[in-house]
């Protein structure tokens, strides 16, 4: 073998290598799909676009299945969606959440979309369905609340869960009253859809991953 033949086999076997080792990562299944999915959902919620919703929940198609006729699907899907913002609504004055089990009251709560960060914890994602855990961690007592004007009420999550804490934008409060949702976790389960898209089936808040800490922030 000639020098320029040997020189040509050693450029390619590291390429070879190279090309194995991206191979082996396109086939690792990572969690994007169902980030992407969760994305566009918390998006929906916060404007209250009832045509993403749709293409986010599988709800939508359990309902089309049932109704036949789109018209009637849509206006039924709108009228289970509007609900459950009105029962969100009446959680804030009564001072509790029970959540719903599309994630519709924990996005807006949590402020999921909005810049909060959340966390894979875990997921599994098989031919048809699949599922993935988040992680959603919260420092109301470290936040600029500036932006707010002076008597805007603010909504924390609090301890035990599902406890909410209405805080007046410039009013003072004592330390050490007041305990404050740290860290939960939450499981959001998949379906794929007669097109093969992923749709969120339901949520469910994870009680035990619960974790709370007293509040040392006498104004925010």
């Amino acid at each position: 073998m000639t020098k320029k033949n040997k020189k040509i086999k050693l450029t390619l076997i590291p390429l070879l290598v190279l090309v194995l080792m991206l191979s082996g990562c396109r086939k690792k299944k990572d969690d994007m799909d169902f980030r992407i999915v969760l994305s566009k959902h918390f998006t929906a919620i916060h404007k209250k676009d009832y045509k993403a919703l749709a293409s986010t929940l599988y709800l939508y198609d359990e309902i089309l299945n049932r109704f036949g006729e789109e018209g009637a699907s849509k206006i039924e899907f709108k009228k289970q969606i509007d609900s459950i913002y009105e029962d969100y609504k009446k959680d804030l004055e009564k001072g509790e959440i029970t959540f719903d089990p599309y994630g519709i009251k924990a996005a807006k709560i949590m402020g999921l979309g909005k810049g909060f960060y959340y966390l894979t914890v875990k997921f599994e994602m098989n031919k048809e369905d699949g599922y993935i855990i988040l992680k959603h961690s919260f420092s109301y007592d470290k936040f600029d609340y500036s932006i707010y004007p002076l008597g805007t009420k603010l909504f924390f999550l609090g301890c035990p869960l599902g406890k909410i804490y209405t805080i007046v934008r410039g009013q003072t409060y004592k330390k050490n009253t007041r305990f404050y949702l740290k860290e939960i976790q939450t499981k959001w389960y998949f379906k794929r859809d007669l097109n093969n898209n992923w749709k969120i089936v339901k949520m469910e808040v994870l009680k035990d991953t619960a974790k709370c800490q007293k509040s040392f922030r006498i104004k925010y």
